[in-house]
């Protein structure tokens, strides 16, 4: 394949400024995260000890193992790759310490690393070599990267770190079950190389669990497993994700702006939302980053992999820096992490291969083409079947739906699914104008790719990763909604490329290849694209931000319903949902169009993707001003605060509180109890609706304790979400399928005698009995009959004692 070759790449990225650069940007980083999580409730001991194990246990082991692979010498790319690579090194770890049946403590294993290859001379040589063609990185590039990771640490310290406590407290004692879920399948990594389902011993599991694997051997012990899997582990992916966006964004482009604005598209661009009602854009990121932590690791994992592709089928000297030989790995670790991350990057690999053949179907060569991405396809088909059939078996209830997507628009934007073909396709096409364009629009850098690096692969690949993801939200479905993951899988790396798209424009067009814009620098053809580019950035600006600021009447998030009185017709409906976003989307396009007829008319001949590239920079203006809301300017967040437990809408039974108490029960299992011991608890169900209907999924104990429950919430047992998916039923609600297991647990607690406590010690493997009188009634037997270790706030700890021989 043809690739571009020009005097960036000639004299590489990495400079004098590279150790100065990076070591200030870690310390700030670093410094933010620690203000954000101390502020919140975290204890400092603990933040010191994690950002120990992220810096000597991950970046350390990880930036020696790419010097050592890469062998291209000082790099101001080799940070961002040192995070992905020094994830890998920690899941190895974790797989080994297993294999071998000994605890490998990251603090020991990461810095041993380092000194061994810092020790044998083959590495060392490569570990410490300088770069021969030393460019580097300007103090201007390191500070503007060093701000994006700020940004990315204030939004995520005021709109997640804020929210949810580190442990229970007296104010705070409401966790969302996605974050006590977490919590819990990392204690069953830690205790087991095959996890299974631990709220029901025995069950499989059936789900992505690489980010609770690296949770489990990151975190040590687990007295802080709550901490480390809700806040500390996914904030400090983040952060990683948005350095490794850097270094993808510059691999891609050969120069520092392509890396800064990877990293700004990554970590600081949200969606514009011109109105309050529902089927709203989703912040990929704003939504996903904590409560669903195992994204977070597949968007690591999926970009590093994503860069690694590019680097085997382009095969330019751009890609000197990039550590190939750990693509494989990169490609198991991203399966692993999420279900949907390897998928979409198939999509993009093979769009890129098809664009490849075509362009290069009169070429000599097109035979080692097709090979090249003929085998990258298969080994990523194989990497996806080794995931199916060893981490997550079965579709865990997803199913392909043509019918679901139209379906569900028509109910949101009519009020009910009983209305004409034509009206479901008009509701379709209205929630894709609502949510979907404004979540694509930042893509808009891609165009510059595929105008002036057609013939390279970076381009195609995020638009096959951007167009697999929709198309699999569009047409599959899941009881949980969990179609929706393809999309927020595919996303971050496409917004990387296209935030790499957008500083291409920006350096070919208003920078030396030498230096930063300044007078002297600009050439005539920046010259002529300044007024309108700063046009078009000003107007749009100008433009959203007096929209921002009009008062206006909320919004219903509800339509009326047609054919109820007073309802608007269907068409008029569906003109009104959709039509704040579309003249939004116009703005922006007559703006960027003005911008473009601007340089025509000044007889400045515009190279190819100019117009794209001028409406790259204006989606990106707008989507750092949307972000400012959510920055929360003026406001110093302190410890979390809760509501007190309360019937909810539709529940006649508030969800129970975890309780400080029920905190410290957990504490005092993981440090006394076996690994392999069980528990019989109450606390199966979080609050029960008007209905009669129980929510089944409270995993507060097994979150806590780290152990396995006999029975506690089953809801998103593997065998739950097929059902649902198949029966058509709300899993959430469905009752457990062995009803006399159920039964046989609670009559401990309920209803305790010898006979039923010796038996579940001998078949049940139950060594303890954690019940919570919030949950239901809890016998006083129980203090006769097993061992009380504790009684506190309604919260009962009781061994179980064995079986008279």
């Amino acid at each position: 394949m043809q690739v571009t070759q020009g005097t960036a790449a000639r004299r590489g990225i990495g400079g004098v400024l590279g150790p100065v650069g990076a070591i200030g940007l870690l310390v700030l980083a670093a410094g933010g995260l620690a203000l954000a999580w101390t502020t919140t409730g975290s204890d400092t001991g603990v933040v010191g000890w994690w950002l120990a194990v992220v810096g000597l246990g991950v970046l350390l082991p990880g930036w020696a193992l790419v010097r050592c692979v890469h062998g291209a010498g000082t790099n101001a790319t080799d940070l961002g790759w040192a995070g992905a690579a020094g994830i890998v090194v920690a899941l190895l770890t974790w797989l080994l310490g297993h294999l071998l049946g000994v605890s490998l403590p990251t603090l020991v294993v990461g810095p041993a690393l380092a000194l061994v290859l810092l020790g044998v001379p083959a590495t060392r040589r490569r570990l410490v070599g300088s770069s021969v063609d030393g460019g580097r990185w300007p103090l201007g590039a390191w500070a503007g990267l060093a701000v994006s990771a700020l940004l990315a640490v204030r939004w995520m310290w005021v709109s997640g770190l804020a929210v949810n406590a580190p442990e229970p407290t007296a104010r705070f004692q409401l966790f969302h079950q996605d974050l006590l879920y977490q919590t819990a399948l990392t204690g069953e990594a830690r205790r087991s190389l095959d996890p299974g389902y631990p709220m029901v011993d025995g069950e499989p599991l059936g789900y992505h669990w690489f980010f609770h694997a690296l949770a489990a051997q990151l975190g040590g012990s687990g007295l802080h497993d709550l901490d480390v899997v809700s806040r500390l582990l996914p904030a400090t992916l983040v952060v990683l994700l948005v350095l490794l966006a850097a270094s993808v964004g510059t691999q891609v482009t050969g120069h520092w702006t392509g890396g800064l604005g990877a990293a700004l598209a990554v970590g600081v661009v949200r969606p514009f939302s011109v109105d309050p009602w529902a089927q709203g854009p989703l912040s990929i990121l704003g939504n996903y980053w904590q409560l669903s932590p195992t994204a977070t690791l597949g968007w690591v994992l999926g970009l590093a992999l994503t860069g690694a592709l590019v680097a085997l089928l382009r095969r330019s000297p751009l890609d000197r820096a990039v550590p190939l030989w750990l693509l494989p790995l990169f490609a198991v670790g991203a399966a692993g992490a999420k279900s949907a991350q390897v998928p979409v990057v198939l999509c993009g690999v093979g769009l890129a291969g098809v664009a490849a053949l075509v362009a290069g179907s009169r070429r000599e060569g097109r035979g080692r083409t097709a090979l090249l991405y003929g085998g990258t396809l298969v080994g990523l088909l194989v990497v996806i079947g080794l995931a199916l059939a060893f981490i997550y078996p079965g579709s865990y209830g997803l199913r392909l739906d043509l019918l679901a997507w139209p379906g569900d628009s028509a109910k949101q934007v009519y009020g009910t699914r009983s209305v004409a073909t034509s009206a479901e396709a008009a509701a379709a096409a209205v929630t894709f104008v609502r949510r979907w364009l404004p979540m694509l629009l930042p893509c808009a850098g891609l165009l510059v790719l595929l105008r002036r690096r057609a013939s390279e692969p970076a381009g195609w690949i995020g638009l096959g990763v951007v167009v697999g993801g929709l198309v699999a939200v569009l047409s599959l479905t899941h009881p949980s909604a969990s179609q929706y993951y393809f999309a927020a899988a595919a996303l971050p790396p496409g917004l990387a490329l296209s935030g790499a798209g957008a500083g291409l424009f920006v350096q070919e067009t208003l920078v030396r290849a030498d230096g930063l814009p300044g007078r002297q620098a600009l050439r005539p053809r920046a010259r002529a694209l300044l007024v309108p580019g700063a046009v078009v950035v000003v107007a749009v600006l100008v433009g959203v931000l007096w929209r921002a600021t009009q008062e206006r009447a909320p919004a219903p998030r509800v339509s009326p319903a047609v054919g109820e009185p007073g309802a608007l017709g269907a068409r008029t409906l569906a003109w009104q949902w959709a039509s704040p976003t579309l003249l939004v989307v116009a703005l922006v396009l007559l703006v960027v169009t003005l911008g473009w007829v601007v340089v025509v008319v000044r007889r400045d001949q515009p190279r190819a993707g100019t117009w794209g590239g001028l409406l790259a920079l204006a989606s990106l203006a707008i989507g750092v001003l949307a972000l400012v809301p959510a920055l929360k300017i003026g406001y110093t967040p302190g410890e979390p605060v809760s509501a007190a437990p309360a019937p909810q809408v539709g529940k006649a039974e508030p969800r129970p509180a975890v309780s400080p108490a029920l905190y410290e029960a957990g504490q005092y299992l993981r440090v006394h109890a076996d690994p392999s011991d069980v528990i019989a608890t109450n606390r199966i169900w979080n609050g029960r609706t008007r209905a009669g209907y129980r929510d089944n999924r409270d995993f507060s104990v097994v979150a806590l304790s780290g152990l396995r429950t006999d029975v506690s919430g089953y809801g998103y047992a593997p065998r739950m979400l097929q059902a649902a998916s198949e029966a058509d039923v709300p899993y959430f609600y469905a009752p457990f399928w062995d009803p006399a297991r159920l039964d046989a647990e609670l009559a401990l607690i309920t209803s305790p005698t010898r006979a039923t406590l010796d038996a579940a010690y001998r078949d049940r493997h139950i060594r303890w009995i954690v019940a919570d009188e919030r949950s239901g009634e809890v016998s006083t037997e129980l203090a006769s009959l097993t061992d009380v270790v504790m009684h506190r706030d309604g919260v009962w700890l009781a061994r179980v004692r064995p079986p008279a021989s």
